[in-house]
């Protein structure tokens, strides 16, 4: 790949190239890829090659998430940004929608809570093989979901959507 001066490493560039490969596995291929996008097969090829120098634009990333139903690129692009990508939840109806993401949330992170209890119980730390036997980081992931769930839906109700 190029070697100017960029900000993140080379290994964060060849993880985003891996994302594109994926993405356009996803949408059954290059050739699949490109009947969804303004791009050729031969150039989707070349976003995925980590010796090419290019990237997909965000516009083709948008319609070959669409397609594939997975933000690959999307989600790689988040996390080397530092953030977390949550999907929004779909609408609900009925009152009781505000009981369910309560619950669900304090269910959540109970689980978090109980399970790092667990962990810290023995010797005072978490390690890295009781973040993984206690699917820390996936309890994390579902409490966090469901706070998504609760803030779309009260922005919902603030502009009376609801």
């Amino acid at each position: 790949m190029n070697k100017l001066a960029r900000p993140h490493r080379e290994a964060d560039y060849l993880a985003l190239k891996g994302a594109t490969r994926r993405l356009v596995e996803a949408c059954g291929g290059v050739e699949s890829a490109a009947a969804v996008t303004r791009t050729g097969f031969q150039v989707l090829s070349k976003y995925g090659r980590p010796q090419e120098p290019v990237f997909a634009p965000v516009d083709v990333v948008a319609d070959l998430e669409a397609d594939a139903g997975d933000p690959f690129v999307t989600r790689a692009l988040a996390q080397l940004a530092g953030h977390v990508l949550v999907p929004l939840p779909r609408a609900e109806a009925g009152q009781g929608r505000w009981y369910r993401h309560i619950s669900e949330i304090a269910m959540d992170a109970g689980a978090v809570v109980q399970r790092l209890g667990e962990a810290i119980a023995d010797d005072g730390e978490v390690t890295k093989a009781e973040c993984r036997t206690l699917a820390l980081r996936e309890r994390v992931r579902e409490a966090i979901a469901e706070l998504a769930a609760l803030d779309h839906a009260l922005a919902d109700l603030e502009r009376g959507e609801r």
